[in-house]
């Protein structure tokens, strides 16, 4: 039995991992603060094997906790862990951004993914194959003008997965990886594109523009296909 456990399920991308992971078959604890009719129907009809865990992933204190997860995953084969969720604002101007969504976009990018691989990691079950999945983006190594926070909380991400895949380099059940998923149509997009026509500092923001313009942006569901298909199936 497969079980995984998803951050930030409610739209884009996260939504897309839920509905192929739910396709098929597989146990899913989905965390957030919010979930679609569709998943909420599914936790219905499916009330063992789909599990909707609300909460503010901003407040590390309030994450599934050792014993919620041990739970979850007693039983599986193999475990997979995917952290999707993360917040692009602030964008703008450093000396100009609020200490509220400084410490907001941390939480979401940085802390909690952190927090919930540490979590996971005790949890899971001796013998099952884990798979910890950071959701990454080009910004995590390539600087943006104006998203100061989610190219540094990206970057620090990813040195984390780093660390913690050499510390696991020799155990061959587990698997530690960084994606980037490359642009997407999801709504962390639109809040771009809305940043980019608000006139706050965003120099690059023409990329983003014509990349929807232009129809450049994947569809979520392949993307989560792919990246199931390559990293957890």
């Amino acid at each position: 039995m497969r079980a995984v456990v998803i951050t930030g399920v409610s739209r884009g991308l996260g939504a897309a991992f839920f509905d192929v992971a739910n396709a098929r078959g597989d146990r899913i604890l989905a965390v957030g603060r919010h979930f679609t009719p569709d998943q909420q129907e599914q936790r219905d009809e499916r009330p063992t094997d789909v599990m909707l865990f609300s909460t503010d992933l901003a407040d590390a204190h309030w994450l599934p906790d050792h014993d919620t997860l041990r739970s979850f995953l007693r039983g599986s084969d193999e475990a997979v862990l995917i952290h999707n969720a993360a917040v692009v604002d602030p964008i703008g101007e450093v000396g100009k951004l609020t200490t509220e969504a400084i410490t907001n976009a941390i939480a979401v990018n940085l802390t909690a993914p952190i927090v919930l691989t540490n979590t996971f990691l005790r949890a899971a079950p001796r013998d099952a194959r884990l798979r910890v999945l950071f959701i990454s983006s080009g910004a995590a190594r390539r600087i943006i003008d104006g998203w100061a926070l989610y190219c540094t909380t990206k970057a620090a991400g990813e040195t984390f997965i780093d660390v913690v895949g050499s510390q696991v380099q020799n155990d061959e059940r587990i698997s530690v990886v960084n994606i980037d998923p490359g642009m997407m149509d999801t709504g962390m997009q639109e809040s771009i594109r809305r940043a980019a026509g608000s006139g706050i500092y965003f120099p690059g923001k023409q990329r983003w523009v014509d990349a929807h313009t232009e129809g450049k942006l994947a569809e979520p569901v392949a993307v989560a296909e792919r990246i199931l298909k390559e990293h957890a199936s």
